[in-house]
């Protein structure tokens, strides 16, 4: 067999002429489970390459605005990388350009973009770093004030003992038929 005989991958399912159908054949590698897993592996790492298509310039536009807005300009502004101010920032500049030939490869995502980005401008360069300790600090403040909530609530809708009904009046009778009779006039 040469190197570019691919015959060996065909299913052996027919008898040779008048012999008994063969249920396995070991010479058959696509029968073969390693051979098999082999294949199918190769396909996957080959499938992220071959569906591998330039970005259309509308494509490219959105991902740029879309990561721009996620990193910050390092000349020590503060601001957002697309909307920084200052008329006279050469590192502005220079991020954006390397910005856009990122967003021109269509291998890259916005991640690894924000990751190429930090690699080379430091982690100055991404509004909240990933080993920050923001992130801590913004869960245990949530989940502070949703407990202060709770608490709140339950103290505010705890019924307690139902109060006791206030005693009535006692009912004058001299006094009623006074009035009765004082409305009678005045009719």
């Amino acid at each position: 067999m040469g190197i570019l005989d691919f015959r060996f991958w065909i299913l052996d399912w027919r008898p040779a002429c008048g012999a008994a159908p063969v249920a396995f054949n070991p010479k058959s590698k696509i029968q073969n489970p390693k051979w098999t897993a082999v294949l199918l592996l190769a396909l996957v790492s080959f499938a992220p390459a071959l569906s591998a298509q330039e970005r259309t310039p509308d494509q490219a536009e959105l991902l740029y605005q879309q990561v721009g807005d996620q990193l910050f300009c390092i000349c020590g502004c503060r601001e957002p990388l697309l909307s920084c101010s200052h008329n006279v920032c050469s590192s502005k500049e220079e991020e954006r350009k390397f910005l856009r030939e990122l967003v021109g490869n269509p291998k890259l995502d916005a991640a690894a973009i924000r990751q190429q980005m930090m690699e080379r401008f430091g982690k100055g360069v991404l509004q909240v770093p990933e080993e920050s300790n923001l992130y801590p600090i913004l869960i245990g403040s949530g989940l502070l004030l949703l407990a202060a909530f709770g608490v709140a609530f339950r103290v505010l809708t705890r019924r307690g003992p139902a109060p006791e009904a206030a005693p009535q009046p006692a009912v004058d009778s001299d006094f009623e038929d006074r009035i009765a009779r004082e409305l009678k006039e005045l009719e």
